[in-house]
């Protein structure tokens, strides 16, 4: 089942919300999820993951290196050699190697890559689908010939909001390509916003049960920040009752998740 979430402006939390479904969907569940990024958009995905004191201090800027992530793949499917193998491996295993998350690679000069790179990354999707009951992609706020055919191709789409009015209005005035699923999804929720999910729901006639939020949460902006999502996912989602604004988290990763099973289920 393919996940895309899309932003309808930068920064307006696709990456992180993403990351939030994506962990407590696989943790409140038994189903083996990936996550990742094209190549073509810029996000902090594996920063998520990785703590401080693992990061690499210096990167060389050099055409010679060692493929990794998505462009290891990239580079099989080019040569007709991707298989479970090299996918696995090319994977970092997270929440009790339930959660994957797929690096996008170190090549960073567009003059590298092979023309058709679009259409090879279409066809690592499908052969994730073989491996994860769940796949989940970040197109960020891309309007490209890629993000389309990904908006095309998914099962599921998110649309990521931060709730300004001028983002709202554009998205509500432009047609939006897509087939499957539509859930919108508020980030860094407040109830008393004025765009919140009652107000959406009566000035854009929208059905309620397509809108989410997830509630402003600062420790989890923190965990983002300093690559302890999976720790912090963790604790969230196993303790009970502790902490109001995690339990309201929680709550709206629920929502979020409970949609997506069910338009898995109605597929």
């Amino acid at each position: 089942m393919k996940i895309v979430f899309w932003g309808a402006s930068r920064g307006c939390g696709t990456t992180s919300n993403m990351t939030a479904v994506a962990s407590f969907l696989t943790l409140s569940t038994n189903h083996r999820s990936i996550c990742m990024q094209p190549k073509a958009a810029n996000g902090d995905l594996e920063l998520f993951f990785c703590p401080w004191e693992k990061r690499s201090v210096l990167r060389e800027d050099s055409t010679y290196y060692a493929l990794e992530g998505m462009d290891y793949l990239i580079w099989q499917e080019q040569h007709h050699r991707l298989d479970t193998e090299a996918m696995k491996e090319s994977m970092v295993p997270l929440l009790d190697q339930r959660l994957f998350y797929l690096p996008r690679g170190s090549r960073e000069k567009p003059g590298l890559y092979p023309a058709q790179t679009g259409e090879l990354q279409q066809r690592i999707m499908a052969r994730m689908e073989e491996f994860a009951e769940f796949v989940f992609m970040d197109i960020g706020s891309e309007r490209d010939e890629f993000a389309y055919s990904m908006l095309q191709q998914a099962d599921v789409v998110v649309v990521n909001f931060s709730g300004e009015q001028k983002e709202l209005e554009h998205f509500f005035c432009s047609r939006f390509p897509c087939r499957g699923r539509v859930l919108y999804l508020l980030s860094n929720y407040s109830c008393d916003q004025v765009y919140n999910c009652e107000n959406l729901q009566r000035i854009y006639r929208m059905d309620r049960d397509s809108i989410c939020h997830i509630p402003t949460n600062p420790h989890f902006a923190q965990a983002c920040a300093r690559g302890r999502v999976e720790p912090y996912m963790k604790a969230c989602c196993r303790s009970r009752g502790t902490n109001p604004r995690n339990e309201q988290f929680v709550a709206g990763l629920r929502q979020v998740a409970d949609l997506i099973l069910e338009a898995g289920a109605n597929d």
